[in-house]
């Protein structure tokens, strides 16, 4: 059974924004360990910060771990497993997730400027769920689809979900309860 999901926020968000309180108290009230990072200077994103203090989760993570990133967090996510993951995981989930930067912004490039091993990355995580909305003003749904054939993963299209910013987030509550059986 899944004992920890550890969240990473985006983009000018925050572990108190958004859906992750909700999400936060479902999965505590189910008797989930919640580990909930903030990462530094959201408006002004580092990766070389943000992995710094998204690598202080990772000893938590095995094999009843799962992993959930929502926009750039998703990309730290992955870097995080690919990087500084000791062993594998139950899930990864990745929730609006940019797979190119989508501005000519050079902090947010810096998060896709090295390449990644998929073939491993792919061996770090038993399961992987995709979620991307067809309405996502930030991200296109062909950043989801690129994912999925990278990491061997169908990905979970909603229709009007925007970025996934509101208070709840019924399909990433599914798609972790889906990793929980």
């Amino acid at each position: 059974p899944i004992k920890t999901v550890v969240m990473f926020h985006g983009y000018a968000e925050s572990p108190e924004k958004i859906w992750f309180p909700w999400l936060h108290r479902q999965l505590e009230n189910a008797g989930v360990r919640v580990v909930a990072t903030p990462l530094p200077n959201p408006l002004r994103p580092e990766f070389k910060a943000w992995f710094r203090a998204g690598r202080r989760s990772v000893p938590l993570w095995d094999e009843n771990t799962v992993v959930v990133g929502h926009s750039l967090g998703g990309v730290l996510a992955l870097r995080l497993l690919e990087k500084a993951a000791p062993k594998p995981i139950r899930g990864l989930v990745l929730v609006g997730s940019p797979f190119a930067s989508i501005v000519s912004v050079k902090a947010l490039m810096d998060f896709f400027d090295q390449p990644i091993d998929w073939a491993d990355l792919k061996k770090k995580a038993k399961k992987i769920a995709i979620i991307q909305s067809h309405n996502d003003p930030f991200v296109p749904p062909d950043h989801a689809l690129r994912y999925g054939e990278a990491l061997g993963a169908k990905p979970t299209f909603t229709a009007s979900d925007g970025h996934f910013i509101g208070r709840t987030a019924d399909r990433v509550a599914e798609e972790i309860q889906k990793l929980l059986r």
